[in-house]
């Protein structure tokens, strides 16, 4: 199989996924990595390819119900605290400029580091967590705003193409998604290209946050565990998913340690140490009802992925690696 890459932080065996993720549910990695910047991760996608490695990438989990099973593959974990330092700017203009944002970069970071430096455009973000190369799968965004707002392009790695890049344009960004087959042939998102303006009033930016994060933390629970909105809001229908399943009654149901939340009720939070079996059950309750009631079909906007189940003898291993 060759030499596994050299990283900084090495490679880690039956790492525990719920310690990765929001909604911390999920069972072992067989293999887990964190790379600390993009050459890190093009070595580590690159030996997957030329070994026929299975492996998944994570940011921080934020829309993810990983299964009690884990994965049989190497889990690459692209989230870092310290990523925020190589964002950088790469054109500037009198009231404008680009800069280029690694995928790792929580959203969060992105965000003060635009108020930090003086520009505007990022403010929907508030509030929103996760790293940014899950924000651009799922073009996340709130009533503000999305990314599909500011992003000027978009750099990419795949084994049949390597290093590649898609304009705004040609992702076709589309509401908490994207137009583009990109990611189904297992694409990867490197870095971002984000233009923001230069602000004439920082301060009203400042200011547009608070109120943000202040609307958001008034309506959305933040006491437990969760991944964000279970379901998107439904095309069809004129209340959104959390008003369709608060009409239907089901505010406050818990099944095991799962509960939907009694505040908003498209949020699902891991009061007791919930299993991704508990909120699935949920999960599926909540869909019944609303079509039984209303007859509207809720989509998932959280992610389901990993096994069941974890059966040792069917563990993933890596010659020589330990």
């Amino acid at each position: 199989m060759g030499h596994f890459p050299k990283l900084e932080n090495g490679l880690i065996k039956g790492q525990l996924l719920r310690e990765k993720v929001s909604f911390q549910i999920g069972g072992p990695a067989d293999l887990f990595v964190e790379p600390v910047d993009e050459a890190e991760l093009i070595s580590v996608l690159d030996y997957c390819h030329k070994n026929s490695l299975p492996r998944f990438l994570i940011g921080s989990g934020t829309n993810l119900l990983v299964q009690d099973g884990g994965f049989r593959a190497l889990v690459v974990h692209v989230a870092s605290q310290a990523a925020k330092k190589q964002i950088r700017v790469i054109a500037e203009e009198a009231d404008r400029a680009v800069i280029r944002v690694p995928s790792f970069v929580l959203k969060a970071h992105l965000l003060d580091w635009s108020l930090e430096n003086g520009y505007e455009g990022l403010e929907f973000s508030s509030g929103i967590p996760g790293s940014l190369g899950g924000g651009i799968y799922m073009n996340a965004g709130t009533r503000w705003g999305s990314y599909e707002d500011v992003v000027k392009s978009v750099r990419f790695w795949s084994a049949g193409r390597g290093v590649f890049e898609l304009s705004a344009a040609e992702m076709n960004f589309k509401y908490r998604g994207h137009g583009n087959k990109v990611f189904e042939s297992g694409a990867i998102v490197l870095s971002v290209d984000i233009e923001l303006s230069k602000s004439k009033n920082i301060q009203s930016s400042y200011s547009l946050v608070s109120m943000i994060l202040s609307y958001r933390g008034s309506r959305q629970p933040l006491n437990f565990p969760n991944c964000g909105s279970v379901f998107k809001n439904p095309e069809n229908s004129a209340k959104g998913a959390g008003r369709l399943i608060e009409a239907s009654g089901l505010k406050g149901h818990r099944i095991g340690g799962a509960m939907i939340s009694d505040q908003h009720a498209n949020f699902i939070l891991n009061v007791d140490h919930a299993t991704a079996e508990d909120v699935k059950a949920l999960i599926a309750l909540m869909q019944q009802e609303v079509m039984d009631q209303f007859q509207v079909s809720l989509e998932p906007e959280v992610i389901l992925c990993g096994t069941e189940k974890f059966l040792e003898k069917e563990r993933l291993d890596l010659p020589g690696a330990f």
